[in-house]
Formats: C-alpha cells, sequence, structure tokens
C-alpha cells in the first residue's frame, strides 16, 4: 500500500540539519572523504555513462546495482559540477533495490547527460552521516538534489519505472517534482544487521572483499 505524505508536511522539518546548512554542508562532507570541489565531471561522462549501461543491457541482459555503482557520479563531483542528481541509496542484500536496477539503468541512460546519478551503499559506513542527514530509514531511497545541492524531494521503495522517469525528467528540466514525497513497499535499513552477518561469512570464503566495500 502506497503511503504518500501530504502537502502539508515540511520538508524542512523533515530534514531540518541539511536544509538549514545546505549545499556548503555536503561538499564539505565530500572534502573530509577526499574530495575537491571544484573537480568537474568529464565533459562525455554522460555519454560514458550510456554507453556502460547500453553495453550491459544490449542482448537481453540485465544491469545490475554494481553496474550501476561502478558507472555512477562520485558524490563530491556531483556536488560541485552544477548539474541536478539523483542519489541512490541502496544495499547488495536489498531485493528490491536488486529488482529495480533494470529500471534505474534505462532512466540513466535516458537522462545521464544532464543529470549525476549518485550510488551510495548504506552498509558502507563512508556514507553514516548522509544516510543519518537523508534520514534513510527504508531502501531504495532516491533523493533529489537541486543544481544547488539542496534537496527536492524524495521517493522511497518498490516504484513502477513511470514514478522515477517522471521525476528524473522534471529534475533534468528544473521543474517541481511530481512525485516529491512517494513512499511504497521497502527494504529496511535494519534489516542490514542479519544480511551483514550472513555477508561476513561469504567475504571470508570470497578472500576477504565484498561489492559493498566498495559503494
Amino acid at each position: 500500500m502506497a503511503l504518500r505524505l501530504g502537502a502539508g508536511t515540511s520538508h524542512a522539518a523533515r530534514r531540518p540539519a541539511f536544509r538549514a546548512t545546505g549545499r556548503g554542508f555536503a561538499v564539505a562532507r565530500a572534502q573530509q572523504k577526499g574530495g575537491a570541489p571544484g573537480l568537474l565531471a568529464p565533459a562525455g561522462v554522460g555519454l560514458g555513462v550510456a554507453l556502460f549501461i547500453l553495453s550491459r543491457t544490449a542482448g537481453g541482459g540485465l544491469a545490475t546495482l554494481s553496474d550501476l555503482a561502478a558507472s555512477s557520479v562520485p558524490l563530491d563531483v556531483a556536488l560541485s559540477n552544477d548539474r541536478p542528481s539523483v542519489v541512490e541509496f541502496y544495499a547488495d542484500w536489498c531485493e528490491v533495490c536488486k529488482s529495480s536496477a533494470k529500471d534505474s539503468a534505462q532512466i540513466k541512460e535516458r537522462y545521464g547527460e544532464r543529470v549525476n546519478f549518485v550510488m551510495l551503499n548504506v552498509d558502507n559506513p563512508k556514507w553514516a552521516e548522509e544516510v543519518s542527514e537523508y534520514r534513510v530509514d527504508g531502501i531504495p531511497h532516491w533523493e533529489y538534489l537541486s543544481s544547488r545541492g539542496q534537496a527536492k524531494g524524495f521517493v522511497v521503495g518498490n516504484l513502477p519505472r513511470e514514478i522515477l522517469d517522471a521525476n528524473a525528467s522534471a529534475l533534468a528540466e528544473d521543474l517541481d517534482l511530481p512525485y516529491a514525497r512517494e513512499m511504497r513497499s521497502a527494504s529496511s535499513v535494519s534489516e542490514r544487521a542479519e544480511a551483514t552477518q550472513d555477508q561476513g561469512a561469504q567475504r571470508q570464503a570470497a578472500g576477504g572483499t565484498m561489492p559493498r566495500d566498495h559503494g
């Protein structure tokens, strides 16, 4: 069942720390993680993203979360290249995230030249403060940022591609999001404890590394 927050709900009240500090906080966080605020994405990054995803989906293949993460724009770059951004919070164990990967890839291919697509793994402690600031309780969680790095809205859960596409289109055109607070069935971030234990055993079997270590 869908849960859509009312129009009267204050976005600023939902995330006061981020709204109060704005892009300065986000850029500072990126710098602390080794980013450079003046770094610009290469001119052909959008085309490169599209070709990468197309190569994975051509011939009936399906894009994976690993594909999306590998081709995503780094957060520090997204916050400094004057483009709007779609920031997707995900986890490798999240079944809803996996099922939405194909839709995310198609949307990324369509809007990648005008919009940054960022992937942040909630299990990576590097992004713990972003998870807290954006109040990520369920995943997949898509956060939409303006070209100035300010939050415009979010959607969470098992959503049809039409909603994700409509929001990406509006973001690219600097319009209000048609779905700014949409919430559907999602994987709870609290479920990660059990999944992390399972992946710990898998990591030992794999020689000490797992995909989430790099997301």
